[in-house]
């Protein structure tokens, strides 16, 4: 596996896919940075680092549903994955390395976002004001859900030979991913309670006097309670775009069953990689070519023993 992992990583300094990944990162962060910052100097805003530091994460799932799909889908399209089985490297190597490479991408994304945050960060905003173990923590969930994310598509990716359809996959996925999170998001931050006006100031739809109006706290109907919530609530926790949508609305997230469920997605999804999918990518054709390459050498084996018996 030494051996794939140096040429992975020979093909990842030229890859202009990682490259332009990493860009996106930059150019986002000093964006979102500097905007903020301007407008807390010309509109008097007042804003913390905190938010700001975790909001690139935000793109971590579209650029690694990208990065992976067509690191992956080259492999496949171009019958990179079928020559190391061909040589004799077992699925398990292939896999893990292509794992490992996607890993250190996701990774380096990372340190490259968080490491602009805080040189450029701290002297416009000033420190943190959650302590250092916190930010260190929801940093820790965000190296697992990257990692969960890069399972997830790696899986996808490997269903599919063609780099496009692999690709085209990957990104909708991470697209859904994201627009479930926001749903589940929005719909578990409905205040329990909310004001209306009484009955009394209203007439036919209509506010009798506006400075004799009267609000009331009623129990709001959008709020979800009880098992539903639970549902919800562990449905964010499990899927990686949920765990990023929490740590982006002030950190509120259970650490310890984020963990356990990017955790459980990265070894669910790389036993099944490294031990089904791998099985079903190309194996007609792996063992078409195998078989042949073993009939040929039986024949020139045989044609050679042949001659030599006749002479």
């Amino acid at each position: 596996m030494t051996r794939l992992l140096h040429a992975g990583f020979y093909r990842l300094k030229r890859n202009k896919v990682f490259g332009g990944c990493l860009l996106v990162i930059t150019l986002y962060n000093l964006f979102i940075l500097l905007s903020q910052y301007h407008s807390m100097v010309e509109d008097g805003y007042e804003y913390t680092l905190d938010p700001l530091y975790f909001n690139f994460l935000a793109l971590i799932g579209i650029l690694i549903s990208l990065l992976v799909s067509l690191f992956i889908g080259t492999d496949y399209h171009d019958g990179t994955i079928r020559n190391k089985l061909i040589c004799g490297l077992s699925r398990t190597s292939v896999y893990l390395s292509n794992f490992i490479l996607m890993a250190v991408c996701g990774i380096i994304l990372l340190l490259a976002g968080y490491a602009l945050g805080l040189a450029l960060g701290i002297p416009l905003f000033g420190p943190f004001e959650m302590p250092p173990a916190g930010v260190f923590t929801l940093s820790l969930i965000s190296i697992l859900f990257t990692l969960s994310y890069i399972s997830i598509f790696h899986m996808v990716s490997m269903t599919s030979s063609n780099k496009t359809t692999s690709a085209v996959c990957c990104i909708l996925l991470a697209f859904a991913l994201l627009f479930i999170a926001i749903f589940l998001l929005n719909a578990l931050s409905q205040p329990q309670y909310i004001e209306q006006l009484s009955a009394s100031s209203m007439k036919a739809g209509q506010v009798v006097a506006t400075e004799n109006a009267v609000l009331e706290t009623v129990k709001n109907p959008a709020y979800i309670s009880g098992v539903k919530r639970e549902i919800y609530q562990n449905i964010m926790d499990f899927l990686p775009s949920g765990q990023m949508a929490q740590i982006l609305n002030g950190g509120d997230i259970h650490i310890f069953r984020a963990a356990f469920y990017s955790i459980f997605i990265i070894l669910a999804g790389s036993i099944r990689d490294a031990f089904f999918i791998c099985q079903h990518s190309v194996p007609k054709e792996i063992q078409l070519t195998t078989s042949n390459a073993i009939r040929k050498t039986f024949m020139l084996n045989g044609a050679f023993i042949t001659r030599a018996l006749v002479h």
